[in-house]
């Protein structure tokens, strides 16, 4: 196919760049469109971000009441640990004082089982003496009797070497 050739008129320079502004003035409508929409887009996150910097700045005064709070938590356990810390030597000093205690109710065992046995070698020696007082006593008994037998028959005697003397 042969081609055809066209009819039209050679246009020119005039026409040409006349072409060529409308086209460039319409590129750039297109583009302010594209830039309007953009900054529309643009004014839309600015809005966005002022929202999150809303709530960042929300957040941060809650982190600035939490770590206040948490100064205060810690200043209490700081209290407590002294108050622990002053316990622990109570008890410290606690043992110390059992631990003399303890020395002291040894000692005092050692004492009385001594004072005891002292005690105990006392009361058997003073056992042996009342035994042989007692023995004594049954003796000297014994010995009184005999002697009252004897003085009533050395009295009957009498009577009688007094009765045969006079008569």
């Amino acid at each position: 196919m042969p081609k055809k050739k066209s009819t039209k008129k050679p246009r020119t320079i005039n026409h040409q760049l006349t072409s060529l502004e409308r086209l460039v003035r319409m590129g750039f409508r297109q583009t302010d469109a594209r830039f309007r929409q953009v900054d529309a887009r643009f004014e839309q996150i600015d809005k966005r971000f002022a929202q999150v910097d809303k709530r960042l700045a929300q957040v941060d005064r809650r982190f600035e009441q939490v770590d206040k709070r948490l100064a205060q938590v810690d200043r209490r356990f700081e209290q407590v640990d002294k108050r622990l810390a002053q316990v622990d030597k109570r008890f410290d000093q606690i043992d110390r004082q059992f631990a003399v205690v303890q020395l002291d109710i040894r000692n005092l065992q050692k004492e009385m089982n001594e004072r005891f046995a002292v005690m105990e070698d006392r009361i058997d020696r003073l056992a042996t003496h009342v035994d042989g007082f007692m023995k004594l006593h049954e003796t000297m008994d014994i010995e009184l009797r005999v002697m009252k037998e004897q003085m009533s028959r050395f009295e009957d005697r009498l009577k009688r070497i007094e009765t045969a003397q006079r008569s």
